[in-house]
Formats: structure tokens, sequence, C-alpha cells
């Protein structure tokens, strides 16, 4: 159970960094950005992969004890991305 709990969290970690710049290399990721923003939305801010992993493992990626809170730095750094998605995805 540790190494799929590890491989989940690490999973977790790298997506969370990678994510929102993905449209750059992949434009048509665009359809992902608003099913992430509606279910923090519909989920009062927080995240459903996170509270997938405190129901299954005890804690989540980022230590016991921590929320599954999505801080609002994270939610405009996803915003400004799929807004500049947006830009770019119509512009061309």
């Amino acid at each position: 159970m540790t190494v799929l709990k590890n491989i989940f969290f690490k999973t977790h970690y790298i997506g969370m960094l990678i994510t929102p710049y993905l449209w750059i290399l992949f434009p048509n990721i665009i359809l992902i950005y608003p099913i992430i923003i509606l279910s923090w939305k519909i989920n009062d801010n927080k995240c459903i992969l996170s509270q997938l992993e405190e129901k299954l493992f005890g804690e989540i990626f980022l230590g016991p004890g921590k929320k599954n809170f999505v801080p609002l730095k994270h939610r405009i750094i996803l915003y400004i991305n799929f807004l500049l998605c947006l830009f770019f995805y119509f512009k061309e």
C-alpha cells in the first residue's frame, strides 16, 4: 500500500505543478481547466483528489494534518493560465 500511496502522492504533486502550464505544449488541455475550476467551486474550494487521498491513505500529499482546501494563490495561478490559454486558443 505504501508504494501505491507514494505513486498517488507524487503524481498529484507533479500534476499540481505542471497542469497550469500544460496548455503551452498541449492547447487542447483547455477542456480540463474548467472541470478543475468547477470541481473547486462545487466542492467549497476543496480538492477532490486530496479528499480521495485522505479517504484512502488517511493523509494527503502535503503531509498529515493538512487540509484539502486549495489556497487562493493556487486557484489564481490556474485562473490566469486558463484565461491565457483561452486567449491564445481562440486567437489562432
